[in-house]
């Protein structure tokens, strides 16, 4: 509407007399100028290509008469030689050398006549040799003439030789003037296509530039016929703009060059007293409509001034009134005449008051929205990484691998605050930090389940601005008097397993924002799941490894525990011991004390074999009353030392049993060694057992090698 203003009003400055006619006439006689130019050019280059193929022509008429002339001396030549030869009279051989440089000067002139035509210079080059060939043989026929020699078989040869090259001299004459006549041909066609199309490019000039000028005077008629039409057009466009501009709800004024007023609105009008408490009129400038205004009025008085220097301005601006205040939205164009000339300016006033308070509100609401959709993003971030670390967790079979998953997730999910994770050792006497994240104060790494009021409360505990009072023991109350902190029980299937803390930078509760509660509560209870999850996971592992009396591991373990450490000393080529032990008259004591006070001494012994072994050994309840350990890395004569030990020991247990007293025990050793007893588990069980068997045999009560039986060992 704006680009349509500008027009309407353009033809209200004075635009009334079109000048695109004269724009395109001066084109058209420029055109018609230009085509004259290129006609001369044209036809004066068909001109000159036509004389230059008319040289080639006349140049290839020279070249075949000068290769007439050529053979017309080489027979008039012949001709000679052939009268002497016959007649044998010597006026036939006057000026025969003038004849020879005459066609010797024949022969260099059609040389440099077909110097621009490689190949024919070529073949006029062969017809010069054949030519001079022919004259050598003429001149030793001569020779043979004047010794009567010709009658021999030399001149009969010579003679045949003659006829030969005469011939050849003759054939590449005739090929040479052949192609010249080609040549000449093509040239006579491109002598009559040039001046076919010099005539054409003649024609069809004169008739475009005729034509030209006949469509200028053409357009000189409809263009006064089109200036007459606008004229009496233009008479009504001033009323009609008059009425556009008074039904539109902006402001809208014109200015001249001399910013003049040359049309406005009824709302332009009353706006700008309004706002300058001036009236204007058609032909006030604006800097008269300005004066005299009062001194808070400046600045928009300098808008309203620049938004006719500027070529274009857009611009708001507010004006008060007593307690009203209103926005207003300045615009300005340049209004172009032909040419894109400068003719004036439109100005466009708008009151934009209701769409600000409008703007204003919506973008309220957006802020709003926005805040609520990265919330909304953060909550489902925050519930992916929960399901995530959810499934990661419940994955987990042991401690470590738990630290490591919460050390991740914490500073992720918790990255508002710092602080640590406490476990409950099974024993439940104390808790032990695993893993920490943020910058937490430093605190103690173990402590009684006593220590934390929110361990003895079994519920969260908090400490913050709120909630001053009860501070856990575990925390240094003056190095944590300005943090809020909370102690979550981690509680799961009605039992604590463990203890999450967190600390925030503030006294300001970590509690206050719903969301961060949420998050720290299922935080914690997923984080007891995953604590529980990997206690039962250890429990069941332990119980299917351990045996339950004595706390060593059982047959099953010791077997495929076995297999893999014979592999082991294969790899490394080390020495591997086999223990088999035997609790001797075990049997009396059960019948005598009990299955109880038997159990008892199981488990003493289970103590001390447990006590005996190295890392990297293992001691296992093999069955019954019955043993196994494996000794790694050591040779026969340390084994049987240690087995004595471990005998010598059992023998001085004394259990008290209720008021009795059991004892002293002793026990059979049998001892296998690999490789030499053995390569396979059931090679070396077989061995000890074989062993044992013999210490039981002969007196009980000592240690036995199986290398040192008078036995066959197993293959």
């Amino acid at each position: 509407m704006h680009e349509d203003m500008n027009k309407r009003v353009s033809s209200v400055l004075g635009l009334k007399k079109m000048r695109l006619g004269k724009s395109v006439f001066n084109l058209i006689f420029i055109l018609t100028f230009f085509l004259l130019i290129l006609l001369t050019i044209a036809s004066y280059n068909q001109i000159k290509n036509l004389i230059a193929e008319s040289h080639r022509v006349i140049h290839t008429h020279e070249v075949i008469e000068t290769l007439d002339l050529a053979l017309f001396e080489v027979v008039d030549i012949e001709s000679h030689q052939r009268g002497y030869l016959i007649t044998g009279q010597e006026l036939f051989l006057t000026d025969l050398d003038g004849r020879k440089a005459r066609l010797n000067n024949i022969l260099e002139k059609l040389k440099n006549l077909t110097a621009d035509h490689p190949p024919q210079q070529e073949r006029v080059m062969l017809f010069s040799d054949s030519v001079k060939e022919r004259l050598d043989v003429l001149s030793k026929l001569l020779h043979i003439k004047v010794a009567n020699k010709l009658a021999t078989t030399e001149g009969t040869d010579l003679l045949n030789h003659s006829q030969a090259a005469s011939v050849k001299v003759k054939s590449l004459g005739q090929e040479i003037k052949s192609i010249e006549y080609i040549l000449l041909k093509a040239r006579n066609d491109t002598v009559m296509q040039r001046a076919y199309r010099a005539s054409i490019i003649l024609a069809v000039g004169s008739f475009l530039a005729i034509a030209s000028l006949l469509f200028a005077a053409f357009l000189v008629r409809q263009e006064l016929l089109r200036r007459k039409a606008i004229e009496e057009k233009n008479k009504n466009t001033e009323n009609r703009l008059r009425k556009i501009i008074e039904s539109s709800r902006d402001m809208i004024a014109a200015f001249n060059e001399q910013q003049e007023f040359i049309i406005f609105n009824e709302r332009y009008a009353r706006e700008f007293k309004r706002i300058f408490g001036k009236k204007v009129h058609v032909g006030l400038s604006l800097k008269e409509a300005l004066l005299h205004i009062s001194e808070d009025k400046r600045k928009i008085a300098a808008l309203f001034e620049d938004s006719l220097t500027l070529e274009i301005l857009d611009k708001r601006f507010e004006c008060s009134e007593g307690e009203e205040k209103r926005i207003y939205e300045l615009t300005s164009s340049p209004i172009e005449g032909e040419e894109s000339s400068y003719q004036g300016t439109l100005q466009t006033l708008r009151d934009i008051t209701k769409q600000m308070e409008e703007h204003t509100a919506l973008q309220q609401s957006y802020e709003q929205l926005t805040i609520g959709i990265k919330a909304l993003e953060n909550k489902n971030k925050q519930i992916t990484l929960l399901v995530e670390m959810s499934d990661i967790m419940l994955a987990c079979s042991s401690v470590d691998e738990l630290r490591e998953v919460m050390a991740n997730y914490s500073k992720q999910l918790l990255d508002f605050a710092s602080g640590y994770l406490f476990i409950m050792h099974p024993s439940k006497n104390y808790l032990e930090e695993i893993m920490s994240w943020g910058n937490p104060i430093p605190q103690k790494t173990t402590f009684s389940p006593d220590d934390c009021w929110g361990i003895r409360l079994g519920r969260i505990h908090q400490v913050d601005e709120k909630h001053p009072g009860l501070i856990c023991q575990h925390l240094e109350m003056e190095e944590h008097q300005h943090h809020a902190t909370l102690c979550v029980p981690l509680m799961a299937q009605n039992d604590i397993y463990g203890m999450l803390y967190l600390e925030s930078a503030t006294k300001e509760s970590l509690f206050a924002d719903e969301d961060k509660k949420l998050l720290i509560i299922a935080f914690a209870e997923l984080t007891a799941l995953a604590l529980a999850n990997v206690r039962l996971r250890e429990n069941l592992r332990h119980q299917s490894i351990r045996d339950p009396l004595t706390g060593l591991y059982n047959r099953r373990y010791l077997e495929d525990f076995l297999f893999k450490l014979i592999n082991q000393a294969q790899r490394t080529e080390s020495p591997l011991s086999l223990l088999m032990l035997d609790l001797d008259h075990f049997k009396k004591i059960n019948d005598t004390f009990g299955h109880d006070a038997g159990d008892a001494a199981l488990k003493e012994v289970g103590k001390i074999l447990q006590s005996a072994i190295r890392e990297g050994d293992i001691a296992s309840r093999y069955g019954g009353e019955e043993f196994l350990i494996l000794f790694y890395d050591i040779d026969l004569e340390s084994t049987r030392n240690r087995a004595k030990a471990l005998r010598e020991e059992i023998s001085s247990l004394k259990i008290k049993y209720g008021a009795e007293q059991i004892g002293p025990f002793t026990v059979s050793i049998g001892i296998a060694a690999f490789p030499i007893d053995g390569t396979t588990p059931e090679q070396l069980i077989e061995a000890a057992d074989k062993a044992l068997y013999y210490a039981k045999n002969h007196g009980r009560n000592q240690e036995v090698l199986f290398c040192e039986l008078d036995l066959q060992r197993p293959s």
